[in-house]
């Protein structure tokens, strides 16, 4: 009777335990949160697709929700639905068909970078607040606080934190009762653990660990380029370690003080458990755009690997603010690199390339951590990373983290402008020949104008206080204007890398601050000005008057081919006289802002590859292999370069697969974890525009891919596309 009953236990406890593993490998196959579990590893257990059956991976369905826009966020599923996002909307798929089920529109953008089901209704971060669904019908069911906020809430029971753009509030989710708020913008406890704050930006990821009861989340820059009395930084550029019972600050590392270059810490904190000196430790792991892999202590916030102080030189006309030293990374050794050398990295493709590249950067210093100044540019790797806003995924069996990562350079510029900029526009507009030939361009303001990375890197330059940066010799030699000059017949090529085209008309729209009328030349001036300049400069007739503008660099090449040594004369009269009653007095501001570095033909301006997946192993803090990712394909030279921009990140599976998109070739792509070999790939309707995930329904495992396209140059497909695949032989 005895052995009876110890057998009867000792099956209750077995069914116990498999039942838990079997909750536990649930929880992991299922993709609740955008990140794909708690510990935002973007891992799924789930391994009926693996290495040996790949090549049988297929279509399974398409869903199209009628936006064609890129969407950020990664699908979720909780056993019955499939959920996305697109600007607005809110929609329910059949995990099986793909066939739309139920959608909710919202007043405002929703779940920009992901959602979550929690104690079964689905939770949307949106531009005003975080709002509750009935995963059956998509009934909105409560709304939480009125912040923004870019990310998935996290939750404790009955407690949900949300990660607001400039804050973290702490609600109940029964009563909708706010129990705390922390504040990025403001001063917390101000002594030397914790300096003055500023405004840190919460966009990219937040975690709650249940074993330490902390919430942890990653912080952006200030915002600034140049300038700008930020002392260290305050909550910037760091990994912050929350009470999730009082909103207290446990402990802030940052990794660089003073950011002046918008090197955010990126992508949700990862948790884990690593083996370190033959103990398992606690820690939480981030990546950078620097390309760092930060793993700190969850309690201490402690680097276990460690790190070192690096002196940073004094430059000449730095911001005062500057730190004098910065933190170097001991382990692991960085995927990516800030650094662009300036004899070593710029595009070797051709040698037409490399002149033109080389003429964009003349003005250029690239030293580790200098400032951007009035006085010279800066060139360097990093804002889009390194790491970019999708982070990166975790096999906690291995201990391996996978990066997708890019390496193309960017300038960061810097100018004054006027306080009183009616002031310039008066002296400006006096001066025949620099209204008549240089207004189009550079302004009535002397402004100059750029766009951004979504459209290109066309660039007039501030002239402001050019007669400060340039010697009289220089301004009035017609040779060197010439040569100054000599690139603007290549604009209109470049302006064609556009879907649009229009980037010539959006500088005008910049330059000229109309934004009305398409004939922006014959709106520099009133009828009575455009009669004068035409009677000194006949020959100039058409563009003034905006007859026939098409936006072409011949419109440049007219104005460019008319200018005499008399004008040069006389534009540096304006100059200095522009500098003696305004530059000299302090009159002046300055602003900052920065460009893609490309060839004439659209390419990055450095050597490929310009994208990588890295792998790391987080035990040892060594880097087992690093590969291209993605293909470009350049008409001018008609070669295939490996390694390309990617904006959509990764996933790995329970069978040592890591699924990736977001290369502006537009496909999806599977790697072996253990060598990085690609051994899958598949078309997308466009870019993959978040991080691929994966569920399993009706016995079938899918993975999916959220292609919608980018919002960047290169990225010229956009779709409305939701898009599965299963192995061809699962029914």
């Amino acid at each position: 009777m005895k052995s009876s009953l110890y057998i009867l236990v000792g099956i209750f406890f077995l069914a116990l335990n498999l039942n838990t593993a079997f909750s536990e490998e649930l929880s992991i196959a299922n993709w609740k949160t955008s990140q794909g579990n708690e510990s935002a590893t973007k891992f799924s257990s789930l391994s009926q697709i693996k290495k040996s059956n790949i090549k049988n991976l297929g279509l399974a369905w398409t869903f199209h929700s009628g936006i064609n826009d890129p969407s950020e966020t990664t699908p979720i599923f909780n056993g019955v639905y499939l959920f996305t996002a697109s600007q607005n909307f809110v929609f329910a798929i059949n995990p099986s068909t793909g066939e739309e089920v139920w959608r909710t529109k919202f007043d405002s953008p929703v779940a920009r970078r992901g959602l979550v089901i929690f104690a079964n209704k689905i939770f949307v971060p949106s531009a005003s607040g975080v709002y509750s669904l009935n995963p059956d019908n998509g009934k909105i069911l409560s709304h939480y606080g009125n912040e923004s906020s870019y990310i998935p809430p996290v939750f404790n029971g009955s407690e949900m934190y949300v990660g607001n753009y400039l804050s973290v509030d702490s609600f109940d989710i029964v009563s909708n009762k706010k129990l705390w708020s922390l504040s990025l913008t403001k001063n917390f406890e101000k002594n030397e653990i914790y300096p003055d704050s500023v405004v840190a930006r919460l966009w990219s990821g937040m975690t709650f660990d249940k074993e330490t009861n902390l919430i942890f989340i990653v912080t952006s820059n200030t915002g600034w380029l140049a300038d700008g009395d930020i002392e260290d930084g305050g909550f910037c550029n760091s990994v912050i370690a929350i009470d999730a019972k009082n909103g207290k600050i446990v402990w802030q590392f940052q990794e660089i003080k003073h950011d002046l270059w918008d090197l955010d810490v990126v992508g949700h904190p990862i948790i884990t458990k690593l083996n370190f000196n033959g103990k398992l430790i606690q820690v939480v792991i981030a990546v950078t755009k620097s390309g760092n892999t930060l793993i700190l202590d969850r309690k201490t916030g402690k680097l276990i690997y460690g790190s070192k102080e690096v002196p940073i030189p004094k430059y000449h006309n730095e911001s005062k603010f500057t730190s004098d030293n910065q933190i170097q990374i001991v382990k692991p050794k960085p995927f990516s690199s800030l650094i662009f050398d300036l004899n070593q990295d710029i595009t070797d493709i051709s040698d037409k390339k490399k002149s033109y590249v080389e003429f964009k950067l003349r003005h250029a210093k690239s030293e580790i951590f200098r400032p951007v100044s009035t006085e010279n540019d800066v060139v360097l790797f990093g804002l889009h990373g390194g790491a970019g806003w999708p982070g990166a995924a975790l096999d906690p069996k291995s201990s391996t983290l996978i990066v997708p990562s890019n390496k193309y350079p960017w300038i960061l510029r810097s100018y004054p402008y006027a306080k009183d900029e009616k002031k310039i526009v008066r002296l400006s507009r006096k001066n025949f020949s620099y209204s008549g030939k240089c207004a189009a361009c550079h302004g009535n303001d002397l402004r100059g104008g750029f766009l951004w990375e979504s459209y290109n890197d066309l660039y007039f330059p501030s002239l402001v206080n050019i007669s400060k940066r340039e010697t009289k010799s220089s301004l009035t030699s017609l040779e060197n204007f010439k040569k100054n000059h000599f690139y603007v017949s290549q604009i209109k090529k470049t302006d064609q890398l556009q879907p649009n085209g229009d980037g010539l008309k959006r500088i005008f729209e910049m330059v000229n601050n109309d934004k009305t009328e398409p004939n922006l030349f014959s709106n520099l001036f009133s009828e009575k000005r455009k009669k004068k300049i035409v009677e000194k400069f006949p020959n100039l007739e058409k563009i003034i008057y905006g007859k026939n503008i098409d936006y072409t660099s011949k419109n440049y090449d007219e104005l460019i081919s008319s200018v005499s040594q008399k004008d040069l004369n006389s534009t540096f009269d304006l100059f200095r006289l522009i500098q003696e009653s305004i530059i000299d007095k302090g009159e002046f501001d300055i602003k900052s802002y920065w460009q893609f570095v490309l060839d004439q033909d659209g390419l990055p301006g450095s050597k490929p590859p310009w994208g990588y997946i890295t792998s790391i192993n987080l035990n040892s803090g060594n880097i087992n292999w690093q590969v291209p990712f993605g293909e470009v394909y350049d008409k001018e030279s008609n070669r295939v370069f490996m390694g390309d921009m990617n904006h959509g990140g990764v996933m790995i599976t329970g069978s040592r697969l890591i699924f990736a998109n977001g290369t502006r070739d537009a496909k999806a792509r599977a790697f072996d974890l253990d060598d990085g070999k690609e051994i899958w790939k598949a078309e997308l309707p466009a870019a993959g525009s978040s991080p691929p995930m994966s569920f399993y329904f009706k016995g079938c495992q899918y993975v999916v891919f959220t292609a919608t396209g980018g919002i960047f140059l290169g990225y010229d497909k956009k779709s409305d596309t939701t898009i599965a695949f299963k192995l061809e032989d699962c029914k």
